[in-house]
Formats: C-alpha cells, structure tokens, sequence
C-alpha cells in the first residue's frame, strides 16, 4: 500500500514538473506531502427538500491513515446528473472546495437540500476530488427527491413478467424509515381478479421499517388464453395524504401465456426447454437458493438427461455435465475490488475472469467489478460506459469501461492454471454448451457484443497452432450494432475462423458464417445460443431449436484451411469467453453511454429499457455425450456453480 501510495505521489510530482497540470492558473502549486488516503462518506443516499446532507472526509484504517493530515488538504465536490450540474439546482450552499486542515483526522460538512422546487426524483452523482490523494467513495449516487416515496414493485424482478403456473412477490417500500405506519391498498383491474391466487389487498409497512414483502402470489394458469397479456394492480395509499406518496398509482404486470401457439424453431426457446426460466440448481446449493427466494427451480445432478431429451435432440445423447447458473448466494458471487481500488462488488460472479486482453481493450479497459454484476433477478448483467476505467492488463487508464470474462482457460505447460476458480470445466469433443442472453440498450451503440469458443493452444502452445486464428475461434454469437443492414444490426451472426495452411498469418483462411436474421428485433428478448463440438470432424451452431450452420473437417481442408478443432491440436481443449468489446476497434459515439457506473446501476435497477449498452447472460449449460473425455487433464470440479 506505502509503496503504490508513494509511486502516486512521484507520478504527480513529475506532472507538475512537466508542467501538466488541471489547476486554474492563480492556484499555486507546492511540494506535496505523502500521500495518505482518504475515504468519503455520507449520512444518507436518500433525501428530500428540507433535509440536510452530511459529508465526512476522514482518514482510514490503514497504516498510512492512522496519521493526521500533515498538510492543508482542499477537496474539490460537484454534483451533477446526466443532463448537468446541480450544485445550484437541489442544494444551498453548497461547497466547491472543503478544506481538510493540517493536524485534522476528519471534517464534516452540512448541505442543505433545497426547501423548494424539486419536482420528483434526481439521481445525482456526487464526486470528490483531492490533487495527489486517493480516496474511498469518492464517487456516490444520491437520489435528492421532493418527497420520500412510496413504491410496489415485484421482487428481483425488474422486467415485471410473471409466467403462468409461476409465483412471484410484492414489495412495498420507501427510501427512509418510515416516522408512522403506512399502509398501500392493491385492487386488481376489473375483470382481472381471476388471474391471481393469493394476491394480498393491502401491505403494511410498520413504523420504524422502510419495506414489507407479500406471501407467494401466483399467476393462475388459464388454458383459454393464447397470448401475453398486460395486468393492472391499481395502488393507493392510507390515509391517502400522506408523506410518503406512491410514485406510481398502477404497476403493470406481463403475464406470460405459456399456451400461446409456438413460434418458428429458431425464434421460440421453447423448442428446447418448455420453461427455459425454470433455474438449475446443485443439491449443494438447494437451501442458499430457497433463502434467496426462489421456488421456479429443478435440482439438476451430473448425468442427467437434457430437459429436450427426445424431442428436437436425439433422445440419451446428451446429460448434464456442468451450469454457471448466476445465482445471487453465497458460492455464486464474491466480493472483489476494482482496478483502481475505489469500488467493491459484492455481487461478482464466481468461476470467471477478467479477459483483458488488447483485442478487448482497444477503447476502454476491462473493469468487471465497475461494469458487471449479477443481478437481483440472477442474471450476470455486462455493461459498457463513457466512463474513466483502467487496465489491469496494462495499467493504462481509457476512456471507457467495459466487462469481459473468460473461463476454462487452461495453459499448457503451466502446473497452476487448473488449479484457478475459473478452470472449471474441461471444453473437449462430445461436449454441447449452451448460453442464454439477451442483448438490451445497444443498437447503433458502437459495441460487439459476443459469445466465443477459442483454442487454449494459443495459450503456451505449440508455435504452430497458438497464432490467431490458427487455434480456432468459434463466434457463438456476435451482434453487430451497427451494421449498414437493419435486420443484421438487431440479430446475431455465428461464425468460425480457420487459418491458412501456412501457420502465423494472422489472417483467417475461411470465416464461414450465418446471419441468424430470422430473429431480427427480438434480440432484446432470452435467446439460446449454442454450440456442439460433435467429434474431431465436426462443429455445429444454431440458435434455440435450429441448427443454423455446420462445419466439417473435409469441407475446411477443401477450402485450405487447416482443422483446429480436435483434441490434438488443442490438447488444452477450448476456452469460453463473453465479451462486450468495441466494434470495429473504434470508439463509440453514443450519448447514453455517458455516465457512471454507478449511476448506471441504479437506472437498470428501475428501468430495465434504459439504453444503456449491454448484454445480460441467464445461463450457461455445458452438456456431455457418451464420447466425452476429460482426457484425465486436471480442472476445478469442486467448483459448483449452479
């Protein structure tokens, strides 16, 4: 920590020697003090007109921090939202620059927040900033509102779909303890009392709490109706002025109809799973996802037939093996700091990493603890922002962040890659895996989101193979948010790439590929994408029900490529990869990407339409024939993430 923390401080002092330097030009610039580091606070994240905020800079546990500052230290604030500043607009007096003195451990600082004039709610990004120092919390979110609002919302479930036969839960809350009892009335639409079993008409929330949660609700299944349909709960509060009024008076529900006719195999996942929401879990894991909540789920165990067992695939080829399931318990997530040490998440998934390599971090740096999250819903959330991030890779700040994982990574030579988290699965012939996804906010956007295989022989492999594309690549999916024609820009495209018969070109030999534009405009929605490495002869794609594209030894050896895809090239087998990386390597022009990670969190939270770039994956399902072969290589079978 000493050491990093001295290297900052060397690092600002040859800046100003340089002459570069942010400070107006009256400032005067002085020898620095070491560093010591700092960490910002706030008594609320949630206030309204009338309240005051409380900011304390102080120092922090560290050795380092355990001494008193040992100079005058000048912080510089700002608040601002996505359409501006607001220092003027919400708050009185607000502070542009506190001074923590020499000798002080600690100051706080009181903002008022405007008496008047706030309409509705603001969420403000409040940063801080101190030449030379690093500090904790320097940027948070804080929701400045009229009043402290009522809500009801489904529980981890932001879309508000509910499917037929399945349960979900109402929440009512406010985003402060609540000074005396509230109580929201819930009347269903006329006509749609039916629908429901077990809908409460009321939620209390007591006095001293800020949320109550309802029994299980469930959606009745009714085998009349054949399409989705938009329910209506009417809300309202008692006593009816109130101090916490409702921010909306109706939440609106989709029901999912689960009779409604089937569409074409390759636009409907219901050709391969008749519920592909129904959640695999580990009988480990069995209890830790009953206390998240979740009852829509089947214990799945090694061995087990595929759920389409019989149907479009051929009945006893191919068992479960293996799922990233992305659930929100312990075992699933971890806590991990970011890059730069100023965020940490407590909702990182397990059994990935980061895959920051420069094909990837052309534009923006891979920070997957800023710009990805597993969801309340348990989905792995994958965004990309104009937002400052820096490479662990190379240490280089961008412009941009991004998020980008690998696993089943395994280096040949090296004793210790089977040994990592993410080294879970052994990717070998006789192996189908399959991911479920969905791509939200980024058309015309400037991102490629993906889905790849590639060849571990690239890793400490044989200078033969280990050049791209040489080991192989198989694009599961790619979607280009741009393309020039509309129905490929909002579908997908599965591609392989094959090198030339003279090794190290860098130059794909054939790159045969499948616009999967019998999708197009659905891509918002769960589709499966998958892949089967049949044998050492042949590799195969398609999307949902639908094989869409095949590639065999013979026809690529016909085209003079050389066959990447067998167990002796890659002896290391393959590795799996989801990436939202930057089109075309170039940088994005797209407005909405300009905000902060955080700020960008909190919308998605609320409104998952947002556009806001990125791909959000339910699952990821690996399954096994009669011909798979671990081949007795090591991996991390204790890892269980389903």
């Amino acid at each position: 920590m000493k050491k990093i923390l001295r290297m900052a401080y060397l690092w600002t002092l040859l800046l100003i020697v340089v002459g570069l330097s942010g400070c107006s030009d009256d400032e005067p610039i002085a020898p620095l003090a070491e560093p010591v580091p700092l960490k910002m606070s706030l008594n609320s994240k949630d206030l309204v007109m009338g309240e005051v905020m409380e900011i304390t800079f102080d120092v922090t546990g560290t050795e380092e921090g355990k001494k008193v500052m040992n100079e005058d230290l000048n912080i510089r604030l700002s608040a601002k939202t996505n359409r501006g500043a607001v220092d003027q607009l919400l708050f009185d007096d607000f502070p542009a620059t506190v001074t923590l003195s020499k000798g002080e451990t600690s100051k706080t600082v009181h903002v008022p927040v405007k008496q008047t004039g706030i309409n509705r709610e603001h969420n403000v990004e409040l940063s801080a900033f101190a030449r030379g120092y690093r500090m904790a919390g320097a940027l948070q979110v804080v929701t400045i509102s009229d009043f402290h609002y009522s809500k009801v919302s489904l529980k981890n479930n932001a879309d508000k779909t509910v499917k037929e036969g399945q349960s979900f839960i109402l929440v009512a809350s406010v985003n402060s303890k609540l000074l005396d009892e509230l109580t929201i009335t819930i009347v269903p639409k006329e006509g749609e009392e039916e629908r429901y079993v077990n809908l409460p008409s009321e939620l209390v929330i007591p006095a001293g709490k800020s949320s109550v949660e309802s029994a299980p609700i469930i959606m009745k299944k009714d085998e009349n109706t054949k399409e989705d349909e938009e329910l209506t709960l009417n809300l309202s509060t008692i006593p009816v002025a109130t101090r916490y009024p409702l921010n909306e008076k109706q939440l609106i529900i989709k029901k999912i109809d689960v009779h409604k006719s089937m569409d074409t195999e390759v636009r409907d996942e219901r050709w391969l799973y008749e519920d592909a929401d129904l959640l695999f879990v580990s009988e480990k894991n069995e209890a830790a996802l009953k206390s998240w909540g979740q009852t829509n789920y089947t214990v799945m165990k090694e061995g087990d037939p595929h759920p389409n067992n019989g149907n479009v695939l051929p009945k006893g080829k191919w068992k479960f093996f293996r799922a990233y399931e992305f659930h929100k318990i312990s075992g699933c997530v971890m806590s991990k700091e970011s890059n730069d040490g100023e965020y940490t998440s407590e909702e990182h998934p397990v059994g990935l990493a980061d895959q920051n390599t420069g094909a990837v971090e052309t534009q923006g740096a891979v920070d997957n603890v800023k710009f990805s999250w597993v969801t309340d819903e348990g989905y792995l959330r994958m965004i990309s922002l104009k937002d400052k991030a820096k490479s662990s890779n190379t240490g280089n700040t961008f412009e941009f962040g991004t998020s980008a994982f690998y696993s089943c990574k395994f280096q040949r030579g090296n004793p210790n890659s089977p040994k990592w988290p993410a080294a879970n699965v052994r990717i070998y012939p006789g192996m189908r895996i399959e991911t479920r996804a969905r791509i939200r906010g980024a058309h015309n956007s400037g991102m490629l989101p993906g889905i790849w295989l590639q060849g571990n022989e690239q890793v400490g492999g044989n200078a033969q193979w280990n050049g791209w594309p040489d080991f192989g690549e198989i694009d599961v999916m790619e979607n280009n948010t741009k393309h020039p024609t509309m129905s490929y820009r909002t579908s997908v495209e599965q591609t392989f790439h094959l090198g030339d018969i003279t090794p190290n070109t860098g130059k794909s030999k054939i790159s045969p590929t499948v616009a999967v534009t019998d999708i197009a405009g659905t891509i918002g929605e769960f589709h499966i994408y998958w892949v089967e490495w049949v044998d050492n002869q042949t590799v195969r794609m398609g999307v949902n029900g639908k094989q869409t594209i095949e590639l065999t030894q013979a026809e690529a050896e016909r085209q003079g490529a050389r066959w990447p895809f067998t167990d002796q090239v890659n002896s290391e087998g393959l590795y799996y990869i989801l990436t939202m990386m930057f089109l075309h390597k170039a940088k994005p022009d797209y407005p909405s990407m300009e905000m902060s990670y955080l700020t960008a969190r909190r919308m998605l939270k609320n409104n998952p339409d947002a556009l806001i770039p990125r791909m959000e994956v339910d699952w990821v399902r690996f399954y096994i024939d009669d011909t798979y072969s671990d081949h007795g290589m090591p991996w991390r079978d204790d890892v269980i993430l389903y």
